[in-house]
């Protein structure tokens, strides 16, 4: 073969294999993995952080520690209500009510032995904490007293129901609401020693019922 075709060829192939070489490493650059660069996690969706529970304490009663921590206790399995306080009452049209023929009174507590088996029991209400203030939903709950003076959790009554205008009373062992003080009306609640709980009387036939009324009323 000529010299300068020898050359030629030489020079063709040190330029084929450069440019094979090239493609190589620009494929093995491409495949090389970059390196990761940390992704914040996403941002948790905020959704609406659930109020803590009210304590009993913001009702401003006088309780015992033992009514007290069984209210908390209750407060703590319903964290949607709190306790009925004497403010949520409204007064009569002509600024008088109920609590002035009594030297204490609060609508929504009241103590007795409402089974009649000796022990001291309170009823008081709640009220829902997402409810309107002028018109507030109540929920009346039975704390049943134990020997060892403290009591058993709370067992509800009656739920969601209008009671601004009118309070909670015990009769011997019978639990009573009324609705308006200024009414003559209301449901009762008497002990039944068989099932071990109050039971609702009908006034208009003294029909005793398992059922309580509706709930809104």
């Amino acid at each position: 073969m000529l010299p300068f075709l020898t050359e030629r060829l030489k020079a063709h192939t040190i330029r084929s294999l450069a440019c094979a070489l090239a493609l190589l490493l620009g494929v093995a650059v491409a495949c090389r993995r970059a390196p990761s660069t940390p992704v914040a996690p996403a941002a948790a969706t905020r959704g609406v952080t659930p109020a803590p529970p009210a304590h009993a304490a913001d009702a401003g009663y006088e309780l015992r520690a033992p009514e007290k921590g069984a209210v908390d206790e209750f407060l703590r399995g319903n964290p949607e209500l709190r306790l009925a306080a004497d403010g949520d009452h409204r007064p009569g049209e002509d600024g008088t009510g109920v609590g002035d023929l009594y030297g204490v009174y609060h609508p929504y507590l009241v103590r007795g032995d409402g089974n009649d088996d000796g022990l001291l029991d309170f009823v008081v209400g709640f009220v829902r904490r997402d409810s309107d203030e002028g018109a507030p939903w109540f929920s009346v709950v039975i704390f049943g007293g134990r020997a060892d003076g403290s009591f058993a959790p709370g067992s509800f009554l009656e739920r969601d129901i209008s009671l601004a205008d009118g309070d909670i009373s015990l009769d011997r062992d019978t639990i009573v609401v009324t609705p308006d003080v200024a009414d003559d009306v209301s449901r009762r609640y008497r002990w039944d020693p068989a099932k071990q709980r109050h039971v609702f009387v009908r006034d208009d036939a003294s029909e005793e019922s398992a059922s309580a009324p509706p709930s809104r009323i």
